[in-house]
């Protein structure tokens, strides 16, 4: 009963800190991935100046787009994911494609979306785990 009782729990643990580890991850790659967004509108002040708030705002609303576009793809057809993503960009978002600005926004957007992704199946796993150690401790305790 002790054994059972002390891989549950221990289970537990590793789910918690597999859970705060990945928060602490997604805070230091937030910073990370706002640095680039800020060097590629630095490297970028032309194509910037030449689009009016609207335009601007428009080229963001499309990087992040096409950045959970890019990570469905990995969802939809994992076969031919370099496929897709091109057939995207091609189709879709063929005026950005040069745009440094919109590149930086669409991979964070991107990063984002695989970030939540992977939290989802970190909690889901955990939730499972916790499932399984109540239902043995049940399962002990009327044996």
């Amino acid at each position: 009963m002790k054994k059972v009782l002390t891989l549950i729990g221990c289970a537990a643990f590793v789910a918690v800190m597999a859970v705060a580890c990945n928060q602490k991850n997604q805070e230091n790659d937030s910073i990370a991935e706002e640095v680039a967004i800020e060097e590629a509108t630095e490297a970028a002040p032309v194509e910037a100046a030449a689009m009016s708030d609207a335009e601007h705002q428009a080229m963001l609303n499309a990087a992040a787009e096409a950045g959970r576009a890019k990570c469905n793809c990995y969802k939809t057809d994992a076969s031919s994911v370099e496929a897709c993503i091109k057939s995207i960009l091609s189709e879709s978002y063929a005026a950005y494609q040069d745009n440094e600005e919109f590149k930086a926004a669409m991979e964070a957007e991107f990063n984002n979306c695989v970030k939540e992704k992977a939290t989802a199946a970190i909690k889901e796993k955990a939730d499972e785990g916790i499932k399984a150690g109540a239902k043995a401790i049940s399962e002990s305790l009327k044996k």
